[in-house]
C-alpha cells in the first residue's frame, strides 16, 4: 500500500487487514467531521456532528467487523445531514430525476437519519442497506449544496441500488462481496467530487493530475475502473482477495478525505484571518 508511511493511523505489525479498513474509514470520517463546519455550521449541523463522533467513538473493538462497518456508516449519514440541513432550507431543488426525493427539511430527517439507524442485529444485508443510505446521504447533499451536475453522478448510486437484488439470488456473503467492490466505485466518484470542490474554492482552479496527491488519486482512479463490471469473477473471489480490494478502496477513502480536510482546513484558516 503505498504512501502508507506518509499518513497518521493507528497501525502496528499485528493489525489484521480487516481491522485496518475499520481503522482507515474510521480516521478518515473523523478527520472530515473536524472540519465539516466549513461547509455547514448551523445549530443542527453541530448537533449531527455530535451524533457521528459519538456513534464512531463507541467503536472500540476493530475486529467486529459487521458492527464497526454499521457504525461507520451510520456516521456517514449524520455527518451528511448536518451538511445539507441549511442547504435545504434555502435551496428550492428541482426534481429530477424523478427516481430522487426533492430536497427539503422534511426529506433531511426522513429519508437520512429515520434510515441510518442502527440496526438489532449487524447481518450483512443491513451493512450493505447502511451503505447505501450513507452514499445516499452524500447523494442528497450534493443536490442541496449544488455542487456539481446532478445527473452525472445519479447513475452511480443506481448501480449500488441495482445490485441489492444479489441479495435474493445468492448467498449473504457473495451477495455482499460483489456489492460491496460495486459500491467502491460509487464512494470513490462521491469524494472526489467533494476532494475537487474543497480544492477549487482553496486555490481557485482545477488541480495539477501530475502533483501528490492527485497523482496517486488518480492512480487510484484507474485501479477502481479495472476492477468492476466483471460480476462472474468477483461471485467467485476468495475472502482472502476480497479483503485486499476491500483494504486498498478503504486507503483510497482515506487519502480522498484526508485531502478534503487539509483544504477545508485551510479555508478556514484564511477566513479567520
Amino acid at each position: 500500500m503505498c504512501s502508507c508511511s506518509q499518513n497518521r493511523t493507528a497501525f502496528n505489525n499485528q493489525t489484521s487487514t480487516r481491522d485496518s479498513v475499520i481503522i482507515y474509514k474510521k480516521q478518515g470520517l473523523q478527520k472530515f467531521i473536524e472540519v465539516a463546519d466549513y461547509w455547514g455550521n448551523d445549530t443542527e449541523s453541530y448537533w449531527a456532528y455530535d451524533q457521528a463522533n459519538a456513534i464512531l467513538d463507541s467503536i472500540t473493538d476493530y475486529s467486529k467487523y459487521e458492527e464497526s462497518l454499521a457504525r461507520i456508516y451510520s456516521a456517514t449519514s449524520y455527518v451528511f445531514y448536518g451538511l445539507s440541513y441549511l442547504p435545504s432550507i434555502i435551496t428550492a431543488a428541482t426534481q429530477e430525476p424523478e427516481s430522487f426525493p426533492k430536497v427539503g427539511i422534511k426529506e433531511t430527517g426522513e429519508i437520512i437519519i429515520r434510515d441510518s439507524k442502527l440496526p438489532e442485529n449487524y447481518t450483512l444485508y443491513d451493512i450493505y442497506e447502511l451503505e447505501l443510505r450513507s452514499l445516499y446521504s452524500i447523494l442528497y447533499f450534493f443536490k442541496a449544496a449544488d455542487f456539481m451536475s446532478f445527473n452525472d453522478i445519479f447513475s452511480f448510486y443506481k448501480d449500488c441500488v441495482d445490485y441489492g437484488e444479489l441479495f435474493s439470488e445468492f448467498s449473504p456473503e457473495i451477495a455482499y462481496k460483489v456489492s460491496s467492490v460495486i459500491n467502491m466505485k460509487a464512494w470513490y466518484i462521491f469524494l472526489l467530487v467533494i476532494a475537487d470542490e474543497s480544492y477549487i474554492e482553496r486555490y481557485g482552479q482545477y488541480p495539477d493530475n501530475e502533483e501528490m496527491p492527485w497523482k496517486e488519486i488518480n492512480e487510484l482512479a484507474m485501479w477502481h475502473d479495472s476492477i468492476t463490471g466483471n460480476l462472474k469473477k468477483y461471485k467467485k473471489m476468495t475472502e482472502e482477495d476480497f479483503q485486499k480490494i476491500e483494504l486498498k478502496a478503504a486507503y483510497t477513502q482515506y487519502i480522498l478525505l484526508s485531502h478534503i480536510s487539509d483544504n477545508l482546513s485551510e479555508n478556514k484558516s484564511e477566513n479567520v484571518e
